[in-house]
């Protein structure tokens, strides 16, 4: 089975200069725990995790005032905060070869990059559907 025949979608992506307080917004209306990251050219340059955002918004609580904390995290930017360095797998890799490399980097979620440009995400949780039927 191809990765491109699990991909999650519709893709739902954020833009670099976002605010942590977009991100963590669409991550909550679009039920989604991961995020990649796209500069101006709709490139990936990395991704953002619920996780990620939740260590963020945590540390700022406990660091602001409570009537600084909303324009606080409404200046806070995701490329900021975001993880840079992004293991991809292209969409007509074997699903395998992406469990092995979600294995490898221990990772939750893999975006799926054609010629630079990404195409969708497969998570854990589609490689387990697939190998359970």
């Amino acid at each position: 089975m191809r990765v491109a025949d699990l991909m999650t979608g519709p893709l739902v992506t954020i833009g670099h200069d976002a605010t942590v307080a977009d991100a963590w917004s669409i991550i909550r209306s679009r039920q989604v725990r991961h995020l990649p990251v796209l500069d101006s050219d709709r490139r990936l340059i990395g991704m953002v995790t619920d996780h990620d955002l939740r260590l963020v918004i945590l540390g700022r609580c406990l660091e602001e005032e409570p009537d600084r904390l909303a324009r606080t995290l409404g200046h806070l930017r995701v490329n900021e905060i975001m993880t840079w360095a992004v293991v991809t797998v292209r969409p007509d890799a074997d699903i395998r070869e992406a469990a092995r490399i979600m294995h490898d980097h221990k990772l939750g979620a893999l975006p799926v990059a054609d010629a630079g440009r990404v195409v969708g995400i497969v998570t854990a949780t589609d490689v387990i559907r697939a190998v359970v039927g």
